[in-house]
């Protein structure tokens, strides 16, 4: 019995012997077992595991920054566009008769753009110094307010060489005193 108590002891001392064998050996891959099991959830949501390929640019930094300059002077021309030509009309009526003769007036109504064409320095001054909506009812042909600056189609147009028959200081001026004498005159009426 003893024989087999001491083959037995002898046995396990080898399986254990063998074990820590096994073991010490087995450790590196452990370690990676370890960080395997650590790095999945990084791999998971940032990637997996294999580098990337090598990659050359084809693209200079010269090239870059001459399509971003492009591409910022394409921005702002697309800022300059001017659907109901309101900012058309204050460039005409703000610049000098040079100026004026070659200006593109394209986004402006042919009557309106007509009337613009044949109005006077007075007028277009007072028309320059609009707000856009003034402007727009200008281009629109509607009633505008402006003093001194007729309606697009209710008026004939003015030559451009002949003065406006009345500056917009003596219009509003004008405008003014009709409104006193029409309240004078209402007070003594008899209802």
């Amino acid at each position: 019995m003893i024989a087999r108590f001491a083959a037995a002891l002898a046995a396990t001392t080898r399986f254990f012997t063998q074990l820590g064998k096994d073991a010490l050996s087995g450790l590196p891959n452990a370690g990676r077992w370890f960080e395997d099991i650590v790095s999945y959830p990084f791999r998971l949501i940032f990637g997996g595991g294999n580098p990337l390929p090598h990659y050359e640019p084809t693209v200079t930094k010269p090239d870059v920054i001459e399509e971003f300059k492009q591409a910022r002077r394409a921005a702002a021309t697309l800022h300059t566009i001017d659907p109901s030509g309101i900012e058309s009309v204050r460039k005409f009526c703000n610049a000098n008769q040079m100026a004026r003769d070659g200006m593109d007036l394209s986004a402006i109504q042919d009557d309106a753009r007509v009337l613009l064409l044949t109005m006077g320095d007075d007028e277009l001054a007072a028309l320059g110094k609009a707000g856009p909506g003034q402007i727009r009812k200008f281009v629109a042909g509607m009633q505008h307010g402006i003093h001194g600056v007729p309606v697009v189609g209710v008026h004939s147009p003015v030559p451009a060489n002949d003065r406006s028959p009345r500056n917009s200081l003596d219009h509003r001026c004008w405008k003014i005193q009709a409104i006193l004498r029409r309240e004078i005159e209402n007070r003594f009426k008899l209802e």
